[in-house]
């Protein structure tokens, strides 16, 4: 319950992305490193000139430009570190609300399977057991946040259909698939 309470009221600390710290009063702010918030907002800003994610590491691979990460585990865990920037990276930074200034927690839920393996589900928004938008400063403001979430879903070729319904594609099963 103590542990709800506090992540209700934004107090609980959990892991920033890279771009974000926390001060030595404990708010969350921008990175003081200025080459981190540069390539946190060319990597925000490409996304909003060019509208995919794929569009974003092009350009980015176009350049040389490398993206910072602060790993969780290893022997680097908790340094700055510059690589080569990913598709998952991309998609990470743009679905990840801390960037727009919000507090959020249960964005994910994880079962234990029969194997012993872990299977990771995504949840909606409305899912999500906290959401206190605008608990900090961000690089984006909530409506380009929002906005940039609706983009990333007319963008995906799965869930473009009505629901959970895909486009008819390519392949030898594809007149069976119109007529289905």
């Amino acid at each position: 319950g103590g542990y709800l309470a506090k992540a209700r009221r934004g107090e609980l600390r959990l892991r920033l992305p890279v771009g974000l710290v926390y001060d030595e009063a404990g708010q969350v702010r921008l990175d003081p490193d200025q080459q981190v918030q540069d390539a946190v907002c060319l990597l925000l800003e490409t996304f909003g000139r060019t509208g995919t994610a794929s569009a974003v590491l092009r350009a980015f691979h176009a350049q040389g430009l490398s993206f910072p990460s602060r790993p969780a585990h290893g022997p680097h865990q908790g340094e700055l570190v510059w690589q080569p920037l990913t598709y998952s990276r991309v998609l990470d930074v743009l679905h990840n609300p801390r960037y727009a200034g919000a507090y959020a927690l249960g964005r994910t839920q994880q079962r234990q399977l029969g194997s012993g393996q872990r299977r990771t589900r995504q949840l909606g928004r409305e899912e999500w057991t906290v959401l206190l938008p605008e608990a900090h400063t961000g690089y984006i403001c909530w409506a380009t946040y929002e906005e940039n979430q609706r983009r990333l879903r007319a963008n995906n070729w799965r869930t473009r259909g009505e629901g959970d319904s895909t486009p008819p594609r390519e392949g030898a099963a594809l007149l069976q698939g119109v007529a289905v």
